[in-house]
């Protein structure tokens, strides 16, 4: 649903029963390649709902170990 209005467009299945969401809808709703999406039908219909990961908590006053201040390097390439 975009504002008060639900905007519908036309997509085909393809050989593999694919279905394309147009790059409007996913940018609208922020999918991108991975997110994962919840599937039911109702009354004849197909419902795809995003699904929202749990944000990840972080405890104020927390004393940050040498984890926290890798060099960029390290960051990407080093061993943990």
């Amino acid at each position: 649903m975009v504002g008060d209005y639900m905007e519908e467009v036309m997509v085909k299945i393809d050989s593999k029963g694919r279905v394309l969401i147009p790059y409007k809808f996913r940018k609208q709703l922020g999918l991108k390649q991975g997110s994962e999406l919840k599937m039911r039908t109702s009354k004849g219909y197909i419902i795809l709902k995003p699904i929202i990961p749990e944000s990840v908590k972080v405890k104020a006053n927390r004393r940050w170990g040498k984890e926290a201040f890798l060099d960029a390097g390290e960051a990407t390439f080093g061993e943990y």
